[in-house]
């Protein structure tokens, strides 16, 4: 009765999100039993959620090595290792999590999009139809299945399973879906749902100012309507909180996490990194996460007159989501937006020399992600990056890098701020 009582306590406290005390009580109950596997597994869960990912990493190893026989710990850990970037790690704990339980939702649902994030969608489609072949009202699984569909360019089946879904992100997705296929009535009908019953959000917003270009319309949608006014460029070392030493030890600490490598198919002669490398507890990459922190807000304030609603609606509650990204010669990323942020930036952590003028800089546009051009012009904006350059901007317009010829890599420290409200669901 005491264990029952025990568990139902760490239980409240979880759901509470009173992570603290979860942590506190946790390490009560394992100084009388070491062997308390519920107590373990709370506590790797609070180290998980108040940012102590080196705790959380060694407390999942230990649950996972120990034998148990329950899946919702292996599923537990196959979570954290794939928000750390520890792909195969994270599908290993989630394949072992359903050969105890078949019907772990979960953890189906995360093999799904751990195969996606390795670039095998089709693969990840069958686990997430077995996962809504036992609860089909599963938004994040629908919404991932769509992703998926979308990936593999099956439009209209990815729209099917966005529109099983009330997430904002999955009705903005299926816009895009609506646009690929040229239904441009159903396209506007679904936009002015969206504008009026939705948060704003950077992808719909996106594909309004595109649409305006397309179908010769008015942009209406309101987030941020004139995005180059809003790209703001700094170089750290001017600020006297930054220099090669940081970046040095960045990259010894990224280098000892073993992370894998990212699926992006827009990407040419390089890679990018998997997870959300601001987990990583290491002094040198929360030095730099504070910087980028400290920023964010002199951005805020610069450009609060402006009352644009990037800036008016910013988010309450949000995650500052950072990765890698590694282009050799001959490189270059296609022109992308970020469907899941609110504002993006870039620091360049190392920049090849220029052969040619534009050689390896950013190139910002209206036009991108092959959407459809139709002999149309899109406005674009060069801009010429550094070594030690930071560039904001909205998550709403498209970027790209230039192609370079030189033999040095290319390093850029990508971020999103990503507003909380549907993450966890996604996730």
């Amino acid at each position: 009765m005491k264990n029952q009582e025990e568990i139902e306590n760490l239980t409240a406290l979880y759901n509470e999100g009173n992570y603290k005390e979860l942590k506190e009580q946790a390490i009560r109950l394992l100084k009388s039993n070491e062997n308390n596997y519920e107590a373990l597994n709370a506590l790797a869960i609070a180290y998980k959620h108040l940012g102590e990912s080196g705790n959380a990493k060694e407390t999942f190893l230990k649950l996972v090595n120990s034998g148990l026989k329950s899946d919702y710990i292996y599923s537990n850990a196959g979570n954290f290792f794939y928000d750390i970037g520890n792909i195969n790690t994270a599908v290993q704990c989630h394949k072992h999590a359903i050969k105890l339980n078949p019907k772990n939702l979960n953890s189906l649902n995360q093999i799904g999009m751990a195969l996606s994030n390795m670039g095998n969608d089709k693969e990840a489609i069958d686990y997430y139809k077995r996962a809504l072949d036992i609860d089909n009202k599963l938004e994040g699984a629908h919404h991932n299945i769509a992703n998926s569909y979308r990936n593999l360019k099956d439009y209209s089946e990815a729209s099917a399973h966005y529109e099983e879904s009330k997430l904002n992100l999955s009705k903005c997705q299926q816009l895009e879906c609506l646009y690929h296929l040229n239904e441009k009535e159903n396209f506007y009908k679904k936009l002015k749902i969206q504008s009026e019953f939705y948060s704003p959000h950077p992808l719909a917003a996106c594909l309004s100012a595109h649409a305006a270009v397309r179908y010769d319309m008015d942009d209406n949608y309101s987030f941020c309507k004139t995005p180059f006014k809003f790209i703001q460029k700094l170089n750290l070392y001017d600020k006297s909180d930054f220099d090669d030493s940081y970046i040095e030890d960045f990259f010894r600490c990224f280098n000892d996490q073993n992370i894998d490598k990212k699926e992006q198919s827009l990407l040419k002669n390089g890679y990018q990194s998997s997870g959300n490398i601001f987990l990583i507890q290491e002094e040198p990459i929360q030095r730099i996460k504070n910087i980028i922190l400290d920023k964010i807000e002199s951005y805020k304030r610069l450009y609060k007159s402006t009352g644009a609603t990037v800036i008016s609606k910013w988010p309450k509650n949000y995650t500052l989501y950072g990765w890698l990204i590694v282009m050799n010669k001959g490189g270059n990323l296609g022109g992308h937006m970020h469907k899941e942020g609110w504002l993006s930036g870039s620091i360049y952590l190392a920049r090849p020399i220029k052969q040619e003028k534009e050689d390896g800089d950013i190139i910002f546009s209206l036009h991108g992600s092959n959407y459809p051009q139709e002999g149309k012009s899109f406005p674009s904006k060069v801009l010429e990056i550094e070594k030690g350059d930071m560039v904001l901007f909205p998550s709403s317009i498209f970027h790209a890098t230039l192609p370079f010829d030189a033999d040095e890599k290319r390093i850029t420290l990508a971020f999103d701020i990503i507003p909380n409200s549907e993450k966890a669901i996604l996730n």
